[in-house]
């Protein structure tokens, strides 16, 4: 079967690789639909330009929809980089082993990564897009939107202005293999696609919203026509929009407004002969009494999701863990491990429980919480076996002392 190439607009064709088996990508993304990656092709005049190349088992393919554009002599002049993250960058050393005179042009941190994904020969021309801010190509001027965490520090965003193209690498992107390619053609998936657009978002963007907000305002002004005229994003996965521009770039500033935390805490605890809930118990009625919002969870009866989808609105966690066999019980480590200091930085987390022997439970769920960046606010409580009357006071009042810090804590 003969791999072809896709027009897209005048003189600018798709050339990437459709990955229909691929379920998981980046090892903890579901991706039930597959998922594509995305390159295109700008023939000009004056040179052609490759934008971005595909996952390197599909570089095969890749070579042959580029030849069937330019021919087998056809030379590919550029090859802009928005990322280089594998799955863009994969083919780069196929694409210059038979374009050797390409120059390959991305930002600064791009470049430097490249040292040690494509390990690129010395001989191999670049140029960093940061110092070039545009390039002119024949009859057509490539403006370079430079905004870094979409979802990498190397990410930027290129724009044929003539064509009114936006190529943004994986801004607004989805996992999602479909050979017709494009969102006007694709017919009754509406509602899934709506679903796997923002199930993108959360998994790759959601982390860095800020970031996001900052190449949202780089689309709506910096493009060099305004948004409305734009024609297609041609995205790094999935579906090329056409029909739904205004709708992706609505969602995204919806998707990335900042969370406004509430005077909530969430309290996640486990207890082995009852002894560590005793203590959540004080120290639940603690924080209660001062008149903050309180969830409690035994995390053996519930799921990571559930409680992290808790914790979205409110500003603090309290990770009750016994001390079993020297150690924390592993489901708060499955917990802190699905937590990542760009989302939970600005919140208040600590640690307490009930031991027998040596108490390193709490102690080793603290390095983690560190790991996290947040605000530490009160020391951890560690109490041995049952907690007398005295010490259930305690509990109480490190659970009020902690909910009057949830009070006090503006972010």
């Amino acid at each position: 079967m003969q791999n072809l190439a896709v027009k897209v607009a005048d003189n600018l064709y798709w050339v990437g690789a459709i990955d229909f088996d691929l379920r998981t990508f980046d090892i903890i993304v579901p991706t039930p639909f597959g998922t594509t990656y995305n390159s295109f092709l700008l023939t000009t005049n004056d040179g052609n330009v490759l934008f971005e190349t595909v996952k390197e088992p599909f570089h095969q393919e890749h070579l042959e929809r580029i030849e069937n554009v330019i021919g087998k002599k056809g030379q590919i002049n550029y090859i802009i980089l928005n990322h280089t993250e594998p799955d863009h960058s994969g083919s780069l050393n196929y694409i210059l082993e038979k374009h050797p005179n390409a120059t390959v042009i991305a930002t600064a941190a791009a470049l430097n990564n490249l040292k040690f994904i494509s390990h690129l020969s010395t001989t191999v021309k670049t140029a960093c897009s940061i110092k070039l801010k545009s390039l002119q190509v024949g009859k057509y001027h490539l403006k370079f939107l430079i905004q870094p965490f979409l979802h990498w520090p190397d990410t930027m965003m290129t724009v044929i202005e003539e064509l009114k193209v936006l190529l943004p690498c994986d801004f607004f992107a989805v996992h999602y293999a479909e050979p017709k390619l494009f969102d006007d053609q694709v017919e009754g998936k509406e509602q899934v696609l709506e679903k796997l657009y923002k199930h993108y978002f959360d998994a790759v963007m959601s982390p860095f919203k800020a970031s996001v907000l900052k190449g949202v305002q780089l689309v709506e002004t910096q493009m060099g026509f305004p948004v409305e005229e734009l024609q297609a994003i041609c995205c790094s996965h999935g579906l090329i929009i056409r029909k739904d521009i205004k709708k992706i770039i609505e969602k995204y500033k919806e998707w990335s407004e900042p969370q406004i935390l509430k005077n909530k805490i969430v309290v996640v605890y486990a207890s082995a002969y009852g002894y560590t809930k005793i203590m959540t118990n004080r120290i639940v009625e603690g924080i209660r009494s001062v008149g903050v919002e309180v969830s409690v969870y035994n995390i053996i009866d519930t799921t990571v999701k559930e409680i992290l989808n808790d914790f979205k609105d409110a500003k603090g966690l309290l990770l009750g863990s016994p001390t079993i066999v020297g150690d924390a019980t592993p489901p708060f480590y499955e917990l802190l491990g699905h937590m990542n200091p760009f989302i939970y930085s600005n919140r208040l987390i600590q640690c307490f429980g009930s031991f027998g022997w040596s108490g390193e439970g709490v102690k080793n769920l603290i390095p983690r919480i560190q790991q996290l960046k947040v605000k530490e606010v009160n020391k951890p409580l560690s109490i041995r076996f049952r907690p007398t009357k005295e010490q259930e006071t305690e509990c109480f009042n490190w659970g009020k002392d902690f909910g009057t810090k949830v009070i006090d804590y503006h972010h």
